[in-house]
């Protein structure tokens, strides 16, 4: 027992074996027993109490007052806001929305913002929610899965561009007002070249705020870099989901023209940004060019499987018809003796 005591006669520390601490380090990294291969849900567990109470009075949530009390201080928020397309809606707080959300109905919309964002963000969200609002007052607000596919695809990028083009819009506005919080927002977020573009054309000339010249090389910067992938990516799994039938539809779907665009470049003052004569029409093909190869590669797949579709329904009514062609020959040839006569 001479091993278990040192020199000065302090008890010795053995060395561990470290057998065992291997094989279960082996264990727990293989996951098999829902260790370290499952980290996140683990975490979660643990903080379950924090995650699964309901936001409370802990957090100091932006007024809606507040909120609503800076954007009439710009003059086309006061109009998305007070305007016809505001009667009957409602703005609430829901902290189960990610970001932000429009819900139509026929006397009584809603809009719901997640509270848990700075006020400069805030005031955005809501901008693009009343301005969602103004679209569907204006008959622009059409659910993109109406039109072909590659039309899908330009009708969502167009709804997306023109609601961060008026948040951009009053954003400025309030800038202009002494209200800075969400021009500082979208001066910093990813779309801040959409906010310079805007900028540029207004600090240039003051008169293109309402000529629409601002706002559409606002809307037109939407249309640049990979901004757009996103939004395409979204409306192609929508299509594959199939919820409604859309792949399987037989009937044409309508053409999307210029009025649709009409009724979506209206603004509450000033000039239709999409009705410049001097721009490209906003049905360009320019507009609706899928660079993203995934993307183009899925939505490829859903046309050549809305083609095929079409062309079995066709088939199986030609089919249809041809049975229903069919000469029966036995009749006919009693016919054709009864016709001729006894003696033939």
């Amino acid at each position: 027992m001479t091993n278990d005591i040192d020199r000065d006669g302090e008890p010795l520390v053995k060395k561990p074996k470290t057998t065992g601490f291997k094989d279960t380090s082996k264990r727990l990294r293989r996951g098999k027993e829902n260790h370290i291969a499952h980290r996140a849900s683990l975490d979660w567990r643990q903080d379950r109490d924090r995650v699964c109470t309901p936001f409370g009075d802990v957090v100091d949530y932006v007024d809606l007052a507040e909120l609503k009390a800076v954007v009439i201080k710009s003059g086309t928020g006061e109009a998305l806001l007070c305007g016809d397309s505001a009667r009957g809606l409602n703005v609430y707080y829901d902290s189960q929305v990610p970001v932000s959300q429009f819900y139509p109905r026929d006397k009584e919309c809603f809009i719901t913002l997640n509270p848990h964002h700075t006020k400069g963000e805030l005031l955005n969200m809501l901008v693009r929610e009343l301005r969602r609002a103004w679209q569907y007052y204006q008959g622009a607000l059409i659910n993109p899965m109406r039109f072909e596919p590659d039309e899908a695809i330009l009708v969502n990028r167009a709804q997306q561009a023109d609601v961060l083009m008026a948040s951009v819009k009053v954003a400025w506005e309030l800038k202009l007002a002494g209200e800075a919080e969400a021009w500082n927002f979208m001066a910093g977020s990813p779309m801040a070249d959409v906010t310079r573009v805007f900028e540029i054309h207004a600090q240039k000339d003051f008169r293109t705020l309402n000529n629409g010249e601002a706002s559409r090389a606002a809307y037109d910067k939407f249309f640049e870099e990979k901004r757009t992938k996103a939004h395409d990516k979204r409306i192609i799994h929508q299509m594959l989901l199939d919820d409604l039938g859309y792949m399987k539809a037989p009937q044409k779907f309508p053409k999307v023209g210029m009025d649709l665009f009409r009724k979506l470049g209206e603004m509450p003052y000033g000039r239709n940004y999409l009705s410049i004569s001097s721009k490209k029409p906003p049905t360009d093909t320019c507009y609706s060019t899928i660079e993203d190869r995934s993307n183009a590669n899925f939505l490829w797949f859903i046309k050549f499987e809305r083609s095929f579709q079409e062309k079995e329904q066709e088939m199986l009514q030609e089919s249809a018809k041809a049975s229903a062609n069919v000469v029966d020959f036995t009749r006919w040839s009693s016919q054709a003796r009864r016709q001729q006569g006894p003696g033939t």
